[in-house]
């Protein structure tokens, strides 16, 4: 399996923090992911792709593990997630 790897520091407050990560829920949920949550932390799996993301105080950390079919998108994948971050991490 191919990885991306997350690895952001945020200064986004509790609340900005859960929401964040609600967002993310959500997104997932809609794209046909079946998910945990517990507290800061998310774990999820889909169609080809599973992973895990944890928002902590100062820190966004995770990983996705891509099956075979999702490997060729792999670069636009992280491309999109890291221009997600970077918008929702600093509060633009």
């Amino acid at each position: 399996m191919s990885r991306i790897d997350i690895d952001r520091e945020h200064r986004l407050s509790d609340e900005e923090r859960r929401q964040a990560l609600q967002e993310l829920a959500d997104y997932l949920v809609s794209i046909g992911a079946v998910l945990t949550r517990d507290a800061d932390r998310l774990d999820f799996s889909g169609q080809g792709y599973e992973g895990s993301v944890v928002v902590s105080k100062q820190t966004a950390r995770g990983t996705i593990k891509l099956g075979l079919l999702a490997r060729p998108f792999r670069r636009q994948l992280e491309k999109a997630i890291n221009e997600h971050l970077e918008a929702r991490l600093t509060g633009d």
